[in-house]
């Protein structure tokens, strides 16, 4: 039988000095440095009773400062739905641009989104209806059409990018990791691995959508920690082709 390595003991650092290789991350031709941003729970699901709340007091911790060091920050429409979204770092000027995709536009005004004090975008398509896209703007956000029918990822990444962010952070849903994975332009993973078990059969996994990559990908882990209480954080980068 084929022998199997030990892994190594997880690392123990200070959580404000993970990661800062970000705030110079690595360049890409027409569009940000891209990061996934999840927490999964023990049985694989990313969501619990329809929403995100997962992870432990940690994760969100590791999630405020993920967002210090990224120039926007994004999510998907459903993910706003049912989520409050403002992601703002205390002390931090300019505050990161907030990005929501959305094909419609059918988006609640209420939500946290609107009140962001940075700049907020919403990416959408030329099938939005007319009063949908004058509401969002009367609620103070800006819209902008990337596609006729869907949002073209790789258009607004390139619009991102021209804005001067090299580093974009996305806190998902599902179905948008989905369709950055099958676009190949999601760079990095940062999955936290829950101890909480769900058991939920219609709960959300982590990538979601018709779509898929045209060739294989793989997750190559970088740096693993651990919480005294067992939750787990960590980081991969994504790879694409081979076999």
């Amino acid at each position: 039988m084929r022998d199997l390595a030990r892994l190594g003991e997880t690392g123990r650092d200070d959580l404000a000095s993970l990661h800062r290789d970000l705030l110079d991350p690595p360049a890409h031709a027409a569009r940000p440095h891209i990061a996934l941003n999840f927490v999964m729970t023990a049985d694989g699901r990313v969501s619990y009773r329809g929403r995100a709340e997962i992870g432990s007091r940690t994760d969100r911790q590791l999630m405020f400062h993920l967002r210090s060091m990224a120039g926007a920050v994004m999510i998907g429409a459903g993910t706003l739905r049912v989520d409050p979204f403002a992601p703002s770092t205390v002390g931090r000027d300019p505050q990161p641009l907030a990005v929501v995709v959305s094909r419609t536009g059918d988006l609640p005004l209420e939500n946290r989104f609107f009140r962001h004090p940075g700049p907020r975008l919403v990416a959408t398509s030329a099938s939005a209806p007319p009063a949908r896209v004058a509401a969002l703007r009367g609620a103070g956000a800006e819209v902008a059409v990337f596609g006729e029918t869907d949002v073209d990822l790789v258009a607004l990444m390139a619009a991102v990018h021209g804005r001067g962010v090299r580093f974009l952070l996305c806190e998902g849903g599902p179905t948008l990791a989905g369709q950055l994975l099958a676009a190949q332009l999601a760079d990095e993973l940062f999955l936290t691995h829950a101890t909480l078990i769900t058991a939920e059969p219609d709960a959300r996994r982590l990538f979601e959508g018709a779509l898929a990559p045209a060739g294989t990908a793989r997750v190559q882990r970088l740096t693993l920690h651990a919480s005294p209480d067992g939750e787990r954080y960590e980081r991969s980068a994504l790879r694409y082709g081979g076999p």
